[in-house]
């Protein structure tokens, strides 16, 4: 038996300990939901043809009270399969179909001679039925069916589908579904907004982000587009396209990710190669697409900058100081356009 279902019993152990102890905090349909999702290598409950494939038991326990609760007990059998004793949806009791005194003797035969046999027998149906319905439900269920399994993938397709998105795209790409999924209601905006991405960056990276729009930059201007002396054209016409020098100044078309402070492990996942920034070049990319040109400044607690020592591994431009900061002000750290380092192995 490998190690992963030895984890997987343990943790079921646990729970049913829990459930044993206080009933009342489970239901039946999210403990066999846990349970399905704790077992991704069995059959889906419900599917398998004979009881022997699966790892647990259902029944219902015989009692003459209206019911409490779901969940009557739960115990582990000798042969190592997980007993789930439920009040009701069975045959016993005053909801069941049968009238009440067969309940009262499956009762007294159970209790009184401990003969366990008419409840067994009960139980053989009981298991099949519950499981069928659990099934039932479940296939209504698309989060219950679509995260649970992964072999039974749906849950993701909808919502993918809601916000224009193909789960196909996100095959190679280094940023996992569900996140992205998850920001759906900001993707499937035309407009978007600076909110929008920060918010969704910040929850997802766990650090603080900040965007400062309309940041200078330089256009480089085509060689046959630049003002030359001899050559007529439009670019020669002073004061329409005549233009002096090679690049011109723009604020419309950049903006800056302004991440931070950061602890000193956090700064170095944001380096350019570090290993959380294929993730923010795939969020951006989700956002804006390759419209604007964009760049991070990365800014450093006080207290995290390490400051410079001789024969230390640290960087010179990439994790050096000079001294040490005397006030509580963010350190400022590298800044950087990360799409020119998007091809390079992460570290």
């Amino acid at each position: 038996m490998d190690s992963s279902h030895n984890t997987d019993k343990q943790t079921w152990q646990d729970i049913l300990h829990k459930a044993s102890e206080k009933p009342w905090r489970y239901g039946y349909l999210s403990l066999m939901r846990f349970f399905g999702a704790q077992y991704p290598l069995q059959l889906p409950i419900g599917d398998a043809v004979r009881p022997q494939q699966e790892p647990f038991r259902l029944g219902q326990s015989p009692s003459l009270i209206f019911a409490p609760r779901e969940i009557a007990s739960t115990s582990l059998t000798s042969e190592g399969k997980f007993r789930i004793q439920l009040f009701g949806l069975g045959l016993w009791g005053a909801n069941g179909p049968l009238p009440m005194h067969y309940t009262e003797i499956a009762l007294s035969r159970r209790d009184s001679n401990r003969d366990s046999t008419l409840v067994d027998f009960a139980d053989l149906f009981h298991h099949r039925y519950l499981t069928q319905f659990y099934s039932a439900w479940q296939s209504a269920q698309s989060a219950g069916g679509g995260l649970d399994r992964q072999d039974a993938e749906e849950f993701s397709f909808f919502i993918a589908s809601l916000s224009g998105q193909s789960l196909e795209e996100f095959a190679e790409s280094p940023l996992p579904s569900h996140p992205r999924l998850a920001a759906g209601a900001h993707l499937v905006r035309e407009a978007r907004n600076p909110d929008g991405m920060t918010s969704t960056l910040s929850h997802y990276f766990g650090v603080p982000f900040t965007l400062e729009e309309y940041v200078l930059h330089w256009i480089a201007v085509a060689p046959e587009e630049r003002t030359r002396l001899g050559i007529p054209g439009p670019a020669s016409v002073i004061g329409e396209g005549a233009l002096v020098g090679q690049m011109v100044p723009d604020r419309q078309h950049k903006f800056r990710l302004i991440i931070g402070p950061l602890n000193l492990d956090n700064y170095l996942h944001f380096l350019p190669n570090g290993r959380d920034l294929p993730r923010l070049i795939e969020w951006v990319r989700a956002f804006i697409g390759y419209e604007y040109e964009w760049e991070i400044q990365l800014q450093l607690n006080p207290r995290s900058a390490p400051p410079a020592q001789m024969s230390s591994d640290q960087r010179l431009g990439w994790t050096t100081w000079l001294g040490q900061s005397m006030n509580d002000l963010p350190v400022a750290g590298m800044t950087y356009e990360p799409e020119q380092y998007s091809s390079i192995r992460q570290l």
